[in-house]
């Protein structure tokens, strides 16, 4: 691309575009997903085999203010970026410091946020109802199991 007089050879300047903050950008772009994607397999553990029914419905869009627990064969709380959770006052601490960082604030949090516990098909009642209780004692009232949904046939 030449800039100055029609059909001059003196002075001609080529200018290319500076593509350099563009590369910048669109490789902290390709960063900021692959780490949102990290998030979401952890917190949706594949370590975890749901059971199966055949009422088992999908989130709607409206609901959006959830958290999830994954409870595997052994009894274990599962929650992502943190070791497992073993004990109900373990898992008791963790959802009051959930609703104490919650955006809108630790009352809020109880009566909006939905716990939705993704129990192994394997896991023991027992491991599923201390889940249950522990949440529950940490002030929580909205709580949903989660199951894979039978394939017709």
């Amino acid at each position: 691309m030449s800039h100055g007089p029609a059909g001059g050879g003196h002075g001609q300047q080529s200018a290319e575009p500076n593509l350099t903050p563009l590369l910048d950008l669109v490789l902290q772009l390709v960063m900021f997903f692959m780490l949102v994607a990290n998030f979401v397999m952890e917190e949706l553990s594949d370590k975890v085999r749901l059971p199966v029914a055949s009422q088992a419905k999908p989130l709607t869009t409206k609901d959006t203010n959830f958290t999830y627990l994954n409870v595997d064969r052994t009894g274990r709380v599962l929650v992502a970026l943190r070791d497992p959770l073993l004990t109900p006052e373990e898992i008791t601490f963790h959802m009051r410091q959930f609703a104490r960082n919650h955006p809108d604030g630790e009352a809020k949090a109880n009566d909006a946020v939905t716990v939705i516990i993704r129990a192994d098909r394997d896991a023991r009642y027992h491991h599923i109802l201390k889940t249950m209780q522990a949440i529950k004692a940490a002030g929580f009232k909205k709580l949903q199991l989660r199951a894979q949904i039978a394939e017709s046939k």
